[in-house]
């Protein structure tokens, strides 16, 4: 049961992208299918925001070197998009967050990703955006995809925690994240949706919170809206 109308508006937002994705599932072209997935799920962010957020397919650039093809970039008002058909040329400085997008997730594809992260990174300017996937659905357990992020399972009360939290815990015995350059991660398979986001708990210091709220689409309507509304100021 919703907590809240608004909740419901937001469920239905979750399973109309859902439905999108099973539905496009009959196109056979991969290129082609992707493309479809990826402005579906513009269109699905831009209603977190009225007027809506700029969210463009392209790539980011310092003027001298690029980050290759990117899925979906939030950029930031005002932004100069430098537009070659349905692609844009984005300057590092003007985006705000980059969303990489998976019909179905493969440890291939993270460690991808996680290497995108750092090309991103590598380009000239002070700016950092965020990076981050988001999939539909996921090869790797959920289990697997927790350890991952620095998570550990507790037996005795059935959820996942992060070591870090604990009182008095030694940075030592921490578990190794894998994906130290993701800003986020998101799943939105049934029975296996996650959403982790990077925090700073201290300074130096790096590791992952989970978020727990339902539906799950709420969290990334609420990043993306932060994003855009922080920019705006």
């Amino acid at each position: 049961m919703m907590s809240s109308k608004f909740d419901e508006f937001d469920l239905y937002s979750e399973n109309l992208l859902l439905a999108q994705h099973d539905v496009s599932e009959i196109i056979s072209h991969e290129l082609m299918k992707g493309e479809v997935r990826e402005d579906f799920l513009i269109t699905v962010l831009e209603s977190c925001s009225e007027p809506p957020p700029t969210l463009v397919r392209g790539t980011l650039s310092d003027g001298k070197k690029d980050a290759g093809q990117l899925d979906i970039i939030l950029c930031r008002p005002h932004a100069q998009l430098r537009r070659m058909g349905t692609q844009c040329y984005v300057e590092k400085s003007d985006s705000l967050c980059v969303i990489e997008v998976k019909g179905n997730c493969t440890g291939r594809d993270l460690k991808r990703a996680e290497a995108k992260a750092q090309v991103i990174q590598k380009l000239k300017g002070q700016e950092k955006p965020l990076y981050g996937v988001v999939c539909y659905k996921s090869e790797l357990t959920e289990a697997t995809i927790m350890k991952r992020f620095g998570f550990l399972f507790d037996a005795n009360t059935k959820t996942y925690f992060d070591p870090a939290t604990t009182p008095k815990s030694q940075k030592s015995t921490w578990p190794k994240i894998t994906y130290p350059n993701l800003d986020f991660f998101v799943s939105f398979e049934e029975d296996k949706k996650i959403f982790v986001r990077r925090y700073q708990p201290a300074p130096g210091t790096f590791r992952f919170a989970r978020v727990m709220n339902n539906p799950l689409i709420k969290d990334l309507f609420a990043m993306v809206k932060s994003l855009w509304k922080t920019a705006h100021h």
